[in-house]
């Protein structure tokens, strides 16, 4: 398709920069190869004799056996017809959302050439979604099908109701809440326009683009700014045109920004510098297998780091793994005791968790094992489990000091994701383990992958019992036999994190004496 538009500016320049290559279709039989161009409703000029001179370039430049037809149709971004094809989409690409979708709350706004989409989604889905992709896919297929630059947003709707959903709809729709994740985004101020139109400002984070994005929305600092400038022939007249480039940086990362500038734009752009912290709305595709960012609009703003920073750690909702209920398996009586903490613990929560891993350097080591218990005033009251899929294959020195193997891995999720919901779960907690040190290192490892910091207050309890208790040892096992309690599976995540909070709460007692007194 890309070619066809490189024929037409080959012979008539920027002229017919309007048309957009629709469709090739080669009928077999007939031995024709029909091509289908589609024109703006803004176009009112193009008159039949330059259809003819382009059609006759075409099929001279194609030089095809068969028989060559061009034909010429224009694009009219009527409402009924955009919401058609919206429709069209969802119910041919995305069934389950479609089936959680307001139909009649589909709003279009439209500018000459500009089309504003906003489409309502019911609340549970639109938190769950991965926006960016779902914006990426209804874009191209608009820009597929009509003329015209396509800006699509969602916002929350009515929550749908699950018994109303058909049998087929739900298991996909289960899907999507397993495997779409939202877009994370972070607040910048004082946005001040400086090219097109005006930009929310909430962007994502750079550190997340991956791949191609269609009308993202970023934020940085601008460096290595150059103003270049390059000659095209306009009706038969060489004008010399602008673009501006620069580096978008985050951080330590940086993408690659392009800006082909309007005449009228050039002196507002000339006013940007080295430093500036800007927002922008980009097109980012593989350029040269390199991402570039193409940038729409661009807005001067106000970068608080410590508010992005905030924004990075900030995680919602559980996507992999979800909490469950602890039930203890001891009977309440109605005239037990409630006891009492001591201040160490008293009034506060804890995660009490352990890992296993591949290894004992954490640089070099991964986890394939997280097993955690909430402890909410004084008592246990839910459990985070999961193993965890390592990049490296598992020794059988680990196989054999903690039973877990390669095929009990081989379907588990990866540290990427586990660490994101144990991050969540362990949010506003006092981070707490037996030999606590070396789990925080892999813990910490892992989160600085994916840009997340435990800074959570640390309590390891294993001081606590060398203070406490009079053992022969301080090992998890002794301690625990010391004490009369109960660790079954030794050597797996969740069970030493459960007898390790079971230790803890012994020991904070108000009740318990300790051993090394006197």
């Amino acid at each position: 398709m890309e070619n066809l538009k490189n024929i037409i500016s080959k012979k008539f320049g920027e002229t017919y920069n309007f048309l957009k290559p629709f469709e090739v279709v080669y009928n077999t039989q007939k031995s024709v190869c029909t091509l289908t161009f589609l024109y703006p409703e803004t176009i009112s000029t193009f008159h039949d004799e330059q259809k003819k001179n382009i059609a006759e370039h075409i099929r001279e430049e194609l030089n095809l056996f068969a028989k060559t037809e061009v034909k010429f149709k224009k694009s009219y971004l009527d409402e009924i017809n955009l919401k058609e094809k919206i429709l069209h989409f969802f119910e041919t690409y995305h069934k389950a959302v479609n089936s959680v979708m307001d139909k009649n709350k589909i709003s279009i706004k439209k500018d000459a050439l500009d089309v504003h989409i906003t489409l309502s989604i019911a609340e549970k889905v639109l938190k769950n979604l991965n926006e960016d992709t779902l914006k990426r896919e209804l874009t191209k297929y608009l820009s597929d099908n009509f003329c015209g630059n396509f800006y699509c947003e969602f916002q929350p709707g009515i929550n749908y109701d699950e018994a109303k959903l058909a049998e087929s709809d739900k298991e996909e729709f289960k899907n999507i809440l397993r495997t779409m994740k939202p877009t994370q985004r972070y607040e910048v101020f004082a946005p001040v326009k400086l090219v097109g139109k005006d930009i929310p400002p909430r962007p994502e984070f750079l550190s997340k683009i991956k791949d191609e994005k269609m009308g993202v929305i970023l934020a940085g600092k601008v460096q290595n700014l150059e103003k270049k400038s390059y000659k095209r022939i306009r009706n038969g007249t060489e004008v010399e045109k602008y673009y501006f480039k620069f580096d978008l940086y985050e951080e330590n990362r940086f993408l690659r920004m392009l800006h082909f500038c309007a005449r009228s734009h050039v002196e507002k752009m000339d006013k940007l510098a080295n430093g500036d912290e800007v927002l922008v709305i980009a097109d980012v595709k593989k350029d040269n297998k390199y991402l570039t960012g193409f940038i729409k609009s661009i807005s001067l703003c106000q970068i608080d780091e410590e508010v992005r920073r905030q924004y990075r750690e900030e995680i919602r909702t559980y996507t992999t793994i979800f909490p469950e209920p602890y039930n203890t398996m001891s009977q309440a009586n109605i005239f037990d005791v409630k006891p009492e903490f001591k201040d160490i613990v008293k009034g506060k929560n804890f995660v009490v968790y352990d890992v296993e891993t591949t290894g004992l350097d954490a640089d070099t080591c991964e986890i394939i094992e997280i097993g955690a218990v909430k402890v909410e005033n004084g008592e246990i009251t839910q459990k985070f489990q999961t193993l965890v899929k390592p990049k490296q294959r598992i020794s059988s020195l680990i196989t054999d000091i903690t039973g877990i193997t390669n095929d009990m891995v081989d379907n588990a999720p990866p540290i990427e994701s586990v660490i994101k919901d144990f991050y969540l779960f362990s949010k506003n907690t006092v981070l707490s383990g037996y030999n606590v040190g070396f789990d925080m290192k892999f813990i910490q490892k892992a989160g600085q992958n994916v840009s997340l910091k435990f800074d959570n207050e640390v309590l390891d309890v294993l001081p606590i019992a060398k203070e406490k208790l009079n053992c022969k040892n301080y090992k998890l096992g002794t301690v625990v036999k010391h004490l009369k309690l109960t660790l079954d599976n030794a050597h797996r995540a969740f069970f030493d994190a459960l007898a390790t909070a079971e230790v803890l709460l012994e020991l904070t007692k108000t009740t318990f004496i300790s051993e090394n007194q006197g």
